[in-house]
């Protein structure tokens, strides 16, 4: 029982800490005080040093001995590799659509489309990364494949982070109708295009946050909150 309530707690400060780096509450550089966590979460100081070792796991926070953790700010070589990565399954994922043409999914892949435009319209940031990367992961639920599925959302939970995080509010590439011309590839059962659609669109994403972090490093070091007033 016991090591279940630590699990809880331990989750809690983790998705509050998460959700806090996704709305820009937090940004890279700040500090993560052990002391001021547990007291804001009203859980124990080894609740919270799990927890940090999660984010820190995840790529989200950094530590250094006698200094303490704070918000990392992921490297290009980070970011790529993990757009590397998501182009190569994406790839397989659309193939796979492609040759099954599932109409049901293709439905339910549209609705999600109207949510979308939704939260463009309200200017509604945070809920249009989420729906965006949700797309995605609706790709992946497509194909009926829980082991990929579950593995596919973590992937897409980073990804999604480093865009509500890194990203400008205009979202450029993805207001070319890119989810819905995507649709129109897979239903059509157009491989090729549907292959060259997602890579185009994966790097557009790629090189946004790329250009946001770039600007970020410019005037970043790891400790700057100690000496800001």
């Amino acid at each position: 029982m016991a090591d279940k309530k630590l699990e809880t707690t331990v989750d809690r400060v983790y998705q509050g800490v998460y959700q806090a780096i996704s709305n820009r509450s937090l940004r890279p550089g700040m500090k993560l005080g052990e002391a001021s966590l547990a007291e804001l979460f009203n859980v124990s100081r080894t609740s919270v040093r799990a927890a940090l070792k999660q984010l820190e796991a995840d790529g989200l926070v950094s530590t250094e001995p006698n200094k303490g953790a704070w918000v990392s700010l992921p490297s290009d070589e980070e970011i790529r590799s993990l757009f590397e990565t998501r182009r190569l399954i994406e790839i397989g994922i659309v193939t796979e659509l492609c040759r099954r043409r599932d109409s049901a999914a293709m439905c339910d892949l549209r609705d999600h489309l109207l949510l979308e435009e939704e939260a463009r319209r309200e200017h509604d940031h945070q809920r249009l990364i989420h729906l965006l990367g949700e797309f995605h992961i609706k790709l992946a639920e497509a194909l009926n494949n829980p082991v990929l599925l579950d593995w596919f959302r973590k992937l897409i939970s980073r990804a999604s982070l480093y865009a509500a995080a890194l990203d400008d509010d205009r979202h450029d590439v993805c207001r070319d109708d890119e989810h819905l011309r995507l649709i129109e590839f897979i239903e059509a059962g157009n491989q090729n295009a549907a292959i060259e659609l997602t890579c185009i669109h994966l790097a557009g994403i790629e090189n946004a946050i790329l250009d946001v972090a770039g600007k970020l490093k410019a005037n970043y070091h790891p400790l700057k909150h100690l000496i800001e007033t």
